[in-house]
């Protein structure tokens, strides 16, 4: 096995996602779209919190990406699937992109396996574990 990462960060996950975007018409006549400001603050929260176990050297070579998106309890039973938007693909997006800008790896398509999880926890937060692969 390559490189490997395992960490939890503690914090309220965010539930907008690079895809909610705001749509106007412009003054050409055409539709146009900017990013929303609630993804604007998710991206800071993540940056931030990513930031602290960023790795020295991006990671190399082909990778597994698992990722547990632990949100509120809401009257669910602690590991409860959450089965409610977001989206697993629309969370995951944001996440790796966040991550390739911070130079964890060369390019998100060294992921060839990925592992998404969403559920109901007592403590928030999101847990990521990264396991490189020397071959199969």
């Amino acid at each position: 096995m390559g490189d490997s990462m395992h960490f939890f960060m503690a914090f309220k996950p965010p539930t907008a996602t690079k895809q909610q975007r705001k749509w106007y018409v412009g003054k050409d006549g055409k539709p146009h779209s900017h990013l929303s400001q609630a993804w604007l603050k998710a991206e800071d929260d993540l940056r931030a919190h990513l930031e602290q176990h960023r790795p020295q050297k991006p990671l190399e070579g082909p990778l597994i990406l698992s990722v547990t998106w632990c949100f509120p309890l809401k009257g669910h039973d602690d590991g409860d699937p959450w089965d409610t938007p977001p989206d697993t693909d629309n969370l995951q997006k944001g996440l790796k992109d966040i991550m390739t800008k911070l130079g964890w790896w060369k390019d998100d398509s060294q992921v060839f396996s990925e592992h998404i999880t969403k559920i109901h926890s007592r403590i928030e937060g999101i847990r990521i574990d990264i396991e490189g692969v020397d071959a199969l």
